[in-house]
């Protein structure tokens, strides 16, 4: 006989709810087929039919018992009878099981499509990060061109600005005085138009400016810069002035370092800016043989004086910024007579610009 016991166990049995409920659905569905191989097994087990080869008929109709064959028939169909229930029993687990094993089968199906349906989400993430992907190093890549572009833009606008500034600075270097700027009791002297001398009477105020202006732009980080040496002064008479003048303000015969847009380096010593004294130094004082300098930075307004190739401390004096984006002209006035001067407009200075 099968090891399986038929009980109303069965009629508890719920087909909505796992039989094994610790047990994954493919582990299940194997308990389960192998059960429904087992009932089937149990179903189809008859009893023993009682027979002549078994029972030992005799030749009257009896059994070795002494019970007519009548009385035998009518014990198999009582035990027929009893044994009805039994299948019954086995028919309902077989019901049930079929139906767990449709449910599972079922609940795998919608495993199988989650499944499909995740891989194909996974498959659509994996080829938008792939897209992201691609996005982020095109951008990358656009980003280095245009860094790289804009590199090249920056470095033409240097070499431009170079140029630029190389040729204002060479225009300014071939600087001299203009004669149709010049007082006419003052004399211009060489071919290179960079020697004045005073010919009038002491005390005359005559004044001169260069043919070309420097052009402060405070965008741009050029820096102007001139010299004059003094060759010939009056005794005893500070009678010397230079620096830079906003030519349409001011006047030949005037004094010019009185007038605004004007910043000038007297030869007591004194510091005119925007037109006003700032002081007098006596070692800022100069005469024959020394060699004096004046400079702006355009960037930064400052303005700086030298003497013999030493920078003065006057670092505090600026442009005003009403003249910061303006033009001015170098610039000199003497008033002594005899009083001579020569001017360089560079490149080669008495002060080392490199040290600024």
């Amino acid at each position: 006989m099968s090891s399986f016991t038929t009980s109303s166990s069965a009629d508890e049995f719920s087909p909505l709810q796992p039989i094994f409920p610790n047990l994954s659905p493919s582990e299940e569905m194997s308990v389960l087929i192998a059960r429904i191989a087992e009932l089937y097994r149990a179903k189809t087990i008859e009893p023993s039919v009682a027979s002549s080869e078994v029972f030992g008929q005799d030749g009257y109709g009896m059994n070795d018992d002494g019970f007519s064959l009548d009385e035998e028939e009518e014990e198999d169909e009582q035990q027929e009878d009893r044994k009805t229930p039994t299948k019954d029993v086995l028919e309902d687990h077989l019901k049930a099981i079929l139906e767990r094993i449709v449910e599972i089968e079922k609940q795998q199906q919608q495993q199988t499509k989650a499944f499909l349906e995740s891989q194909n989400d996974q498959k659509k993430i994996l080829e938008k990060i792939s897209e992201t992907e691609k996005q982020q190093q095109q951008q990358t890549k656009a980003f280095l061109e245009s860094q790289n572009d804009q590199k090249k833009i920056l470095e033409k606008i240097s070499e431009m600005e170079k140029q630029t500034k190389k040729k204002v600075l060479l225009k300014f270097q071939e600087n001299c005085w203009d004669s149709f700027a010049c007082h006419n009791e003052l004399k211009i002297i060489g071919d290179k138009c960079l020697i004045v001398h005073h010919k009038g009477p002491t005390g005359w105020r005559c004044s001169v400016f260069a043919k070309y202006p420097i052009v402060l732009n405070k965008r741009l980080s050029d820096f102007f810069y001139y010299e004059i040496s003094v060759m010939k002064k009056e005794k005893n008479f500070e009678s010397i002035i230079f620096g830079f003048a906003v030519k349409q303000q001011t006047k030949l015969d005037g004094s010019i370092h009185y007038e605004k847009g004007t910043y000038a380096f007297e030869s007591n010593g004194e510091i005119w800016i925007n037109g006003e004294r700032n002081g007098t130094n006596a070692e800022y004082s100069y005469g024959v043989g020394d060699t004096v300098g004046i400079g702006v930075n355009s960037a930064t307004r400052q303005i700086i004086f030298t003497k013999n190739g030493l920078r003065l401390d006057t670092s505090d004096f600026l442009v005003d910024p009403s003249f910061a984006d303006g033009s001015f002209y170098p610039f000199v006035t003497l008033f002594g007579s005899g009083d001579k001067i020569e001017a360089n407009f560079g490149p080669n200075f008495k002060f080392d610009l490199e040290t600024l």
